[in-house]
This record gives C-alpha cells, sequence and structure tokens, in this order.
C-alpha cells in the first residue's frame, strides 16, 4: 500500500454499514467488506453483515464457521476480493462508543486487509456529514455516527485511512427526529 491510503466508500456500503450498526445498536454489528484496490485507494464496493456472530454492547465475537461459507462462496457470486472487515463501538449507557481501534481490535485485523469501526451514539444534535481528521461523520435520525478506517501493512503497522464516501457528503441526512 501506499504511504497516503484512501478508503472510499460506494453508496451501498455507506448504507450497508449505516443499517448494520443501526440495527443492533447497544450491540456490537460485524460484516465483511468486499470491493477492489487501485494506487493508493482502497474501494469498497458492499459491506455485508455477518448474523451469526454473537453480539455484546463491547465485543463481538465472530461464527468463523458460518463466516467461512460466505467468504467462499464469494468469488463464485461476484468479482470482487474481500478486503477486511467492519464493525461498530454503540454507546453503552453514559460511555460513548469511539472511533478508535481497541487492543483487541488491532490483533484482529489482517495483514495487508482494512477495518472500517463505526462509533454510533445517540445524538445530542443534528449535523451534516463531513469528513475531517479522516474520519466520516454525521447524524442520521438520533444517531451520531462516525466512521473511520485503519489499514494493516505487511510489517504489521496499523495506519488510519482517510475514508471517502461522495454519497454521505453529498446529501442531507440531518434529519429532524
Amino acid at each position: 500500500m501506499f504511504k497516503e491510503t484512501e478508503i472510499f466508500l460506494s453508496d451501498k456500503a455507506f448504507m450497508g454499514i449505516i443499517l448494520s450498526s443501526v440495527e443492533v445498536y447497544k450491540l456490537e454489528c460485524h460484516g465483511a467488506l468486499l470491493g477492489f484496490q487501485t494506487h493508493g485507494r482502497i474501494i469498497v464496493e458492499y459491506a455485508i453483515p455477518f448474523q451469526s456472530a454473537k453480539r455484546k454492547f463491547a465485543q463481538v465475537e465472530p461464527n468463523w464457521r458460518k463466516e467461512l461459507k460466505v467468504i467462499e462462496i464469494l468469488p463464485k457470486l461476484i468479482h470482487l476480493q474481500k478486503l477486511g472487515y467492519f464493525h461498530s463501538h454503540p454507546q453503552f449507557g453514559d460511555q460513548r462508543g469511539l472511533p478508535e481501534l481497541s487492543e483487541a481490535d488491532k490483533n484482529y485485523i489482517r495483514e495487508k486487509e482494512i477495518e472500517i469501526l463505526v462509533a454510533i451514539n445517540d445524538a445530542k444534535k443534528t449535523s451534516p456529514w463531513t469528513e475531517s481528521k479522516n474520519k466520516l461523520s454525521g447524524t442520521l435520525g438520533k444517531y451520531h455516527i462516525s466512521i473511520a478506517g485503519f489499514y494493516k501493512r505487511k510489517d504489521g503497522k496499523i495506519i488510519q485511512c482517510k475514508v471517502l464516501c461522495p454519497y454521505a457528503i453529498g446529501f442531507d441526512y440531518t434529519f429532524e427526529r
């Protein structure tokens, strides 16, 4: 990968990540990211949630046996590669979810793969979707959402990448509650 790697989310990937995070809010979600890589950019076309994962407020345990079934048939369905995974860090009580990797998250990321992290919290006010500090954030309904992206290099170093999504930035999702 290159020094200034960007993660580009398609509209379909953005919706998949957001809907998965909202669906199980107060618990973590988990899923796979499909797409391709180009010079300095990772293009995420689809985000596929894994329904068999055991969910807790501060942890999600993938069911690797069932997940492997899905990963094995993907090349027969679509000509995209598995780029990595996404999961959420939801608010729990007064403890807000943060778009930062935990130590367990860091160990979980495979070399040359990405991890999209979604912090989802109760929204105190509405805000438009913006790109800032390598994150994408804004409100959708009663949720404030921040999306961060990470890449684990061959040498094991994890770098934070800029997350881009014209679909999110191009529309105003700050609907009234």
